[in-house]
């Protein structure tokens, strides 16, 4: 059946409703299917027999196969997550309605003011002329279904007003994304004078409480201030050794006074790749640049460590004896 071939030039993803609405109408009324859209049941039509009587005449099973094909035709038209979610919609009277109270909101304040961002912020760029003014002429349609053209004072004056409240949000700073999504919310838009109260007050609490980024900033400031001060504090503190003078260790592991706890001395190792005691040398060398001055005075004072060891083994050997 030539019938069942219908597509959809229009796939609806939300935003575009009167697009689709539109453009679905027009298709179905042009194939004489739009009675399944606004009726539930097939109309029906009465004859008179040959006694006078009416007769009612219906085909149930062609209504019925026409409004099945109907609800087809809609359904291929929804983007993948909408049909998703209206699947349950058994009629296409069902379905249209449903998406009509859904998506064909005629006072929705959040598409005007994003269809006027959008014509305010379009630029051709590298687009080709009459792919730039083809999305022009279509945000302007779109507009003007929103907007149908009147002659009433007061839809005139409130349109004003709200294209005042419009200009005026289009300039403010990210910071305010919230309070402009709470006043397009709303089923009246404020006047530009409320809409300028809201404003100053939600000013008032950036100021106060400031962006969750600079508490966090701040945060991290401090504690960072915390720990270079608890650094500061602990540096340059290595142990001290009040008996010989010098720092590295404490009193309690002094070698002149606890000989018993002098570590051993190693032995360099004869087999490097440069030969000999060249890597005893190279690691005495190291040794002493890592120690800095305190290095050279303790390889040059070992003469002194090993005689005073001596003296104190000689003085134990006196005090033992009773000399």
């Amino acid at each position: 059946m030539e019938n069942t071939k219908i597509r959809a030039p229009v796939t609806l993803k939300g935003g575009n409703y009167l697009l689709w609405a539109r453009t679905m109408k027009t298709i179905l009324c042009g194939r004489g299917f739009w009675p399944h859209i606004i009726k539930s049941e097939a109309p029906r039509e009465t004859t008179t027999n040959e006694d006078g009587l009416e007769i009612a005449l219906v085909d149930e099973d062609k209504w019925f196969q026409e409004d099945q094909m109907v609800l087809s035709v809609l359904q291929n038209s929804l983007e993948a997550s909408i049909l998703e979610g209206y699947s349950y919609c058994e009629t296409p009277k069902d379905l249209w309605e449903t998406l009509q109270n859904v998506f064909g909101n005629q006072s929705n304040l959040s598409r005007v003011f994003e269809i006027k961002k959008a014509i305010n912020e379009l630029t051709q760029g590298d687009m080709d002329f009459t792919q730039h003014f083809g999305k022009f002429r279509s945000l302007w349609a779109e507009l003007e279904m929103l907007r149908p053209n009147t002659l009433d004072p007061a839809v005139i004056n409130e349109r004003r007003e709200q294209d005042k409240v419009f200009g005026l949000l289009f300039t403010l700073s990210p910071a305010y994304n919230d309070l402009i999504k709470h006043l397009l919310r709303a089923d009246k838009l404020q006047n530009l004078e409320e809409v300028c109260s809201q404003i100053q007050k939600e000013q008032g609490s950036l100021g106060l409480f400031g962006s969750k980024g600079e508490l966090v900033s701040g945060n991290s400031s401090e504690l960072a201030s915390a720990n270079r001060g608890n650094f500061n504090a602990n540096r340059g503190k290595a142990p001290w050794c009040d008996h010989c003078k010098r720092s590295g260790h404490a009193k309690e592991k002094c070698w002149i006074l606890h000989p018993h706890l002098k570590p051993a001395r190693r032995e360099p190792r004869a087999n490097q790749a440069t030969g000999g005691n060249l890597g005893g040398q190279e690691q005495a060398g190291t040794s002493s640049q890592a120690l800095g001055g305190n290095g050279a005075a303790m390889m040059a004072s070992s003469d002194l460590v090993r005689r005073s060891d001596l003296d104190a083994l000689i003085k134990a050997l006196k005090e033992s004896s009773g000399y």
